[in-house]
C-alpha cells in the first residue's frame, strides 16, 4: 500500500519527458484551431506535448497573439504557419474545458523566435517550475 502511494505522489510531481515528432500522434483536426494555412511569407512550427502524469487529464492550449491554435492533449503534434519574428507564447487551459480543466490563473508568455530558415519545433512542457510552458526542442 505504501509503495503505491509513494509511486502515484511521485508521479503527481515529476516532470513530463518529451516526445520525439516520429512517435508523437497527429493532433485531431477538430482541435487545431487556426494558422494552418501554408504561406510564401510565414515559417513551419512544430509543437509537441510532452508524455507523461502530470497535468495528463486535460487539454492544453497554446496561445499566440491572443489566439489559441490548438488544444492539445498528451504526445500530440501539430503544425502551424506563423510569420518569421520574436513572438509571445503561453501555454492555457482549455478554452473548451469543464470543472478543473477549465480553470485558468494568468498564462505566463515567453518569446520564441520564429525563423524560415531553421526548424522551428517546440515542445509543451510540464516541469518542475509548477506552470506549462513551450520550449524549443
Amino acid at each position: 500500500m505504501l509503495s503505491v502511494l509513494l509511486s502515484s505522489l511521485t508521479a503527481c510531481v515529476s516532470p513530463t519527458s518529451p516526445v520525439d515528432s516520429l512517435s508523437a500522434k497527429p493532433i485531431d483536426p477538430a482541435r487545431v484551431l487556426a494558422y494552418q494555412e501554408p504561406h510564401k511569407d510565414y515559417a513551419k512550427v512544430q509543437i509537441i506535448r510532452d508524455k507523461g502524469f502530470l497535468a495528463s487529464g486535460c487539454y492544453v492550449g497554446v496561445m499566440y497573439r491572443q489566439t489559441v491554435l490548438a488544444r492539445f492533449d498528451v504526445g500530440e503534434k501539430a503544425e502551424f504557419y506563423l510569420p518569421e519574428g520574436d513572438w509571445q507564447f503561453a501555454i492555457v487551459s482549455d478554452p473548451q474545458g469543464k470543472g478543473l480543466c477549465g480553470v485558468s490563473g494568468n498564462p505566463v508568455f515567453e518569446t520564441q523566435q520564429i525563423r524560415k530558415d531553421k526548424d522551428n519545433l517546440f515542445r509543451i512542457s510540464f516541469g518542475l517550475y509548477r506552470r506549462p510552458r513551450l520550449l524549443p526542442m
